[in-house]
């Protein structure tokens, strides 16, 4: 394993995935054996769609939507100073493809500011404050209705 946090991993899985999606090929036809050849874990593969999943049950096609519909966010100054420019790429990147809307950057961008004073915001912290994020914005799915995979699991 790389010595990559598991978290930017999947995150970074999740752009493909999403990536593919978005281009119209649905998530039963995405060749998941390509991931592993790029040397991502099954455990990471499977975590990562059932992210996707999840958010997909979520978010709305009127949310996606209206987060593609003539928005443009521009950094404030002090924004722009905390956070490098590759992640702010990577963020627009993730509300782009449609998993993430304007209103999940705003509350991203506060959690940005609030880790500025430690450290400026790259691409790794970016893409873990999204993960943190994703998981705990919406409580999960009654029992019994389980979409997300438990770990021990695959998706072919």
């Amino acid at each position: 394993m790389s010595d990559r946090y598991t978290v930017e991993r999947i995150m970074e899985i999740i752009s493909i995935v999403i990536g593919e999606k978005s281009s119209g090929k649905p998530l039963s036809k995405i060749n998941m054996d390509a991931l592993q050849l790029r040397g991502f874990t099954e455990s990471e593969i499977s975590a990562a769609l059932s992210w996707i999943l999840e958010r997909d049950a979520v978010l709305t096609q009127e949310d996606k939507a209206a987060s593609k519909e003539n928005s443009f966010r521009i950094l404030h100054r002090v924004e722009s100073d905390t956070i490098q420019p590759d992640a702010w790429g990577v963020l627009l990147s993730y509300v782009d493809l449609g998993f993430l809307t304007n209103e999940d950057v705003e509350q991203i961008l506060e959690r940005c500011m609030l880790m500025s004073e430690e450290t400026e915001v790259g691409i790794p912290e970016i893409r873990a404050l999204v993960a943190v994020y994703i998981m705990h914005q919406h409580p999960l799915p009654e029992v019994g209705s389980r979409r997300t995979l438990s770990g021990n699991e695959s998706i072919n």
